[in-house]
């Protein structure tokens, strides 16, 4: 079979979800309401092909001047009144009953300038008025009569239409796409007072993409940006990853945690450690990282918690010097605030991350600021979840994640509203056992995934400038050892019919 000949429009994520690009000569209706971004992906789409692919491009513009365009085209980095001077871009400054004429006369001064510079791209904006815009059976054969022109030149051709009624979550559709080879929806859409940019392929001719609405931003000194939504399947590699490794562990840096995890976490699995406000789950993902960083490690934590300066601070009441962990390059530590997260960049993010440092651990902090940004019972923090866990799994990562469990005197889930404990490989519950006046700490190891699990709640402690440990199960007489009371777990304990003087300081029977 030919290889396709495809047209790369060198916008940032759009040729990933085209599966390379757009097919040479088709027509490209970029539709949307006023401010999505079509203008820009229309210049974007000339200029990258001018400057990276070696093809000559025409820009065609009716109300903004060319000197504006230009000006604004500076702002993102893109030097069009260089191309110009080079001939590799021509920005042409016209009406529309102008360039209706020009298109279908065989001599056209346009059609003539663009041969010229050897144009292979061509972008038109605000199409909708050039062919009337209304539906009518006139105005469908004026655009078919402007497509016909185009591919005559074999332009591959991106047209920009306004349709306001696309904006928001409405759908309809357009004359002009039924003529169109290709069809790129932009939309701007509310979600609880947030405005986010969306993208759509609608249609395509010859050729396979993802469906479904995408993420893109516009951003300074670069362009469009575009972000596969994170339900989008990956490479095979990832969809189908799997921790097959059997014997090497991952050790958690917890003194006594290894001996309960049989030896700490296989590589590839996904760890949550559960558990109310201030039980130390944070305390425990920062010696996972520090204990990686000792082992020559690369260990990356996310947070959506705490900044990267105070992480640091709290790094040191542990002892743990985390900030000459990071200069060292051992360690990462990412700060993203939770307001107004948009899931598909920050998969995007996390994506480069992985990519780009290639750790062994990750820390997430946490799955609970995850759900009340998502939320915890919507789709898209199961998708954005089952996104997570088959990367690290793809790049062999032992990841932990600390989740808030907010159940404090009684447990009916152990996630919570989170029904993602399926995916997980081994979920470590912490919880407060109130004993007299004072509140204990215990730990049980819920769930281990292909090993043996003893579920027996040890009591932990921290320590001020040495970080937390798992306490042995036998303590000296008069405090008694967990092994002494029943219902740690449903933090309801109730003392066994051993007496103190019954229990020797070993914890054994006398």
């Amino acid at each position: 079979m030919a290889e396709r000949d495809l047209v790369k429009t060198g916008i940032a994520g759009l040729d990933d979800i085209l599966s390379g690009g757009i097919p040479r000569g088709n027509v490209i209706l970029v539709e949307g309401a006023i401010g999505c971004g079509k203008t820009t992906m229309g210049v974007e789409f000339i200029y990258r092909g001018a400057s990276q692919f070696d093809e000559p491009g025409v820009v065609v513009v009716f109300e903004v001047s060319p000197d504006k365009l230009m000006r604004d085209a500076l702002g993102f980095g893109w030097d069009l009144a260089e191309l110009e001077r080079q001939e590799r871009l021509k920005i042409v400054f016209t009406t529309r009953e102008v360039l209706r004429q020009e298109l279908q006369q065989a001599d056209s001064v346009l059609l003539e300038e663009a041969a010229k510079i050897g144009a292979r791209r061509i972008f038109i904006d605000g199409v909708a008025r050039l062919v009337g815009g209304n539906g009518t059976p006139e105005s469908r054969s004026a655009f078919h009569v402007l497509t016909e022109g185009l591919q005559r030149e074999n332009l591959t051709a991106l047209l920009a239409v306004e349709a306001s009624s696309l904006n928001g979550h409405g759908v309809a559709s357009l004359p002009e796409e039924s003529i169109a080879d290709s069809v790129i929806r932009l939309k701007m859409e509310d979600n609880q007072r947030a405005i986010f940019r969306s993208l759509e392929v609608v249609k395509s001719r010859g050729q396979d993409f993802q469906m479904g609405r995408h993420t893109f931003r516009i951003i300074d000194r670069h362009g469009i940006q575009v972000y596969r939504r994170v339900q989008a399947p990956r490479k095979a590699s990832r969809d189908l990853a799997a921790a097959f490794d059997p014997k090497t562990r991952v050790p958690t840096g917890t003194p006594g945690l290894d001996e309960m995890t049989n030896g700490g976490y296989f590589i590839g699995s996904t760890t949550v450690v559960a558990g109310i406000s201030g039980v130390g789950k944070s305390v425990m993902g920062l010696q996972y990282i520090a204990e990686g960083a000792r082992r020559g490690e690369r260990s990356l934590m996310l947070s959506l918690d705490e900044q990267v300066e105070q992480i640091m601070r709290n790094a040191v009441t542990i002892g743990i010097d985390l900030e000459g962990q990071m200069k060292s390059g051992m360690v990462r530590v990412e700060y993203e605030p939770p307001q107004e997260i948009e899931v598909d960049v920050h998969f995007h993010h996390i994506e480069e991350l992985v990519k780009e440092f290639k750790p062994k651990r990750v820390l997430i902090d946490s799955l609970s600021t995850y759900g009340s940004s998502l939320g915890p019972g919507g789709r898209v923090f199961r998708d954005f979840f089952h996104a997570l866990v088959a990367l690290m799994k793809e790049s062999k990562i032992a990841a932990v994640y600390n989740h808030e469990n907010p159940e404090m005197l009684g447990m009916n889930s152990m996630m919570g509203d989170f029904g993602m404990s399926s995916l997980v490989d081994n979920i470590v519950l912490m919880n407060w056992v109130e004993l007299g006046d004072a509140f204990r700490l215990g730990m049980t190891i819920a769930k281990m995934r292909a090993n043996p699990v003893d579920r027996i709640t040890r009591e932990c402690e921290i320590m001020n400038g040495k970080g937390m440990r798992v306490l042995p199960r036998a303590l000296p007489v008069p405090r008694l050892p967990f092994s002494s009371y029943r219902g740690l777990v449903s933090r309801s304990p109730e003392r066994s019919r051993r007496t103190v003087e019954e229990v020797a300081p070993d914890g054994s029977s006398e």
